[in-house]
């Protein structure tokens, strides 16, 4: 069946589509809507399902007759439009509008997205080199050490910072310096720590602690401030202290028997701070290369022409939000809405504060698809298969005949399964990675492999197939 159809080019890799319906078409429908609302409705005068097409549309009019059938129809012709025009959508197609007498449907289909490339292989970018500051060294070392520290029993006088262990009991003296039956506190076994910059009320108290040794008792007094909000203010107060133990917040030397105790890689304090210094040195290797490939890719962005649609957008957005709900549930959180309730956001609102981000990354990943293209980056059988063999890992030693041949089995689906798609997809990207690191670093670009597999775009983010729906 052939349809008049209307095409009309919109900006941002959109394209407009007014789908007529013929009379004879709708005349139809029209006869099936209205033999599907008799048999629903009683209308005046006859039974169910059997009054007259004119009566029931002069019942129910035009439009309630068009509501039972234009969703379904506008799906159908949306279909029957691309197949004829031979339009390939990028996603889910929109609905505008619907005009009547006659029916119209206008509908704009998102294309493929456009990359124009500069001439990138005279992109040259200044690579970042990077050395350990050994101040950053001694950082982690405290940090180990921290960890490492607590509180020991010391023999020694208390001190300001010390944890104390004590009984304490204070009551209001009379006018004549007795004790009266008013008791501020009766504490046993309480753990304190005497502090010279925020000592408790009322001052001096902090500073009384001072000087004991564990079995010690003390007694003094202490006036309350007359200032002071409490309502022993202007009260002189008779503390009895029992000191039952006294420990020092006391911080390890970095040495060979404590760089055991971290792990057995480690015999000598020298190897535990070499194993810090490479860490160190990995983790700044890491943050400059990424550095690096962003500037990379910025500048690629920058030098080529890029026009996508505004569905792309929201796919990648889509995409960003679905791997961001898989990373909450990896750290044990149920999910991207468990995360959205904690904090407080709607849906809606995280999903834009994301969009500047999809935006970037859509950009990035649209030119570096364009390259690989255009260096017919591809990945072989060969690599596939270590792909494959680095997801699932060494078998052990002592695996059975049944788990040899389960993994076999697993090996070979993924190797011509759908699993396939991304791993090659993978293989590609990291490929082309390497490829724009070496343009931007002046090298030799290497030759493409012999054995080759069919490329495929390094992102995730394009529609696989082409979309037969439309979106009201």
């Amino acid at each position: 069946m052939s349809i008049k159809i209307t095409r009309e080019e919109k900006e941002q890799r959109q394209l407009g589509l007014i789908i007529e319906v013929d009379d004879a078409r709708f005349q139809q429908e029209m006869q099936k809507a209205a033999r599907k609302v008799a048999t629903q409705y009683k209308i005046p005068g006859f039974r169910k399902g059997k009054a007259p097409y004119n009566i029931i549309l002069r019942h129910f009019g035009v439009g309630a007759l068009v509501e039972e059938f234009v969703d379904e129809l506008g799906q159908e012709m949306y279909k029957t439009a691309i197949e004829q025009e031979g339009i390939e959508p990028y996603g889910i197609g929109s609905m505008n509008n619907i005009e009547m007498d006659p029916l119209r449907y206008h509908v704009t289909v998102p294309l493929a997205p456009e990359v124009k490339l500069g001439d990138y292989r005279s992109l040259r970018v200044e690579e970042t080199s990077v050395e350990v500051d050994e101040a950053e060294v001694q950082a982690r070392i405290d940090q180990l050490l921290e960890r490492e520290s607590g509180y020991s029993d010391v023999e020694r006088p208390s001190q300001y910072g010390d944890l104390m262990n004590v009984d304490v009991r204070a009551v209001v003296l009379d006018v004549d310096g007795n004790e009266s039956e008013t008791v501020v506190m009766d504490e046993t076994d309480w753990d304190i720590t005497p502090d010279a910059e925020n000592p408790m009320e009322p001052a001096g108290f902090d500073a009384a602690l001072l000087g004991m040794v564990a079995g010690d008792e003390k007694t003094f007094e202490i006036e309350w401030p007359e200032a002071s909000p409490s309502m022993y203010a202007g009260e002189k107060v008779r503390f009895q202290v029992v000191l039952h133990s006294n420990q020092a917040y006391v911080k390890p030397e970095l040495t060979d028997e404590l760089a055991q105790s971290v792990g057995p890689d480690f015999q000598t304090a020298d190897d535990l701070i070499a194993r810090i210094r490479e860490n160190l040195q990995e983790e700044l290797s890491d943050t400059a290369g990424n550095e690096f490939l962003g500037s990379i890719l910025d500048q690629l962005v920058e030098m080529s022409e890029i026009n996508y649609p505004p569905a792309a957008v929201e796919m990648q957005l889509d995409q960003m939000m679905q791997t961001t709900d898989y990373r909450f549930r990896q750290m044990g959180i149920q999910g991207l809405d468990a995360y959205l309730e904690m904090t407080k956001q709607t849906a809606e609102t995280y999903r834009e504060s994301q969009r500047e981000e999809a935006v970037k990354v859509l950009r990035h990943n649209l030119v570096l698809s364009e390259i690989a293209i255009a260096e017919k980056v591809t990945a072989t059988d060969g690599e596939i298969e270590v792909q494959i063999g680095q997801m699932f890992g060494e078998l052990k030693e002592d695996a059975t005949d049944e788990q040899i041949e389960a993994r076999k089995r697993l090996v070979e689906m993924m190797k011509d399964g759908a699993s396939r798609m991304s791993i090659v997809e993978r293989i590609v990207t990291e490929k082309t990675f390497e490829l724009v690191k070496t343009i931007a670093r002046g090298q030799e670009i290497p030759e493409p492999a012999a054995e080759v597999e069919v490329a495929t775009e390094p992102t995730a983010e394009v529609a696989d197939e082409p979309a037969d729906e439309v979106k009201e």
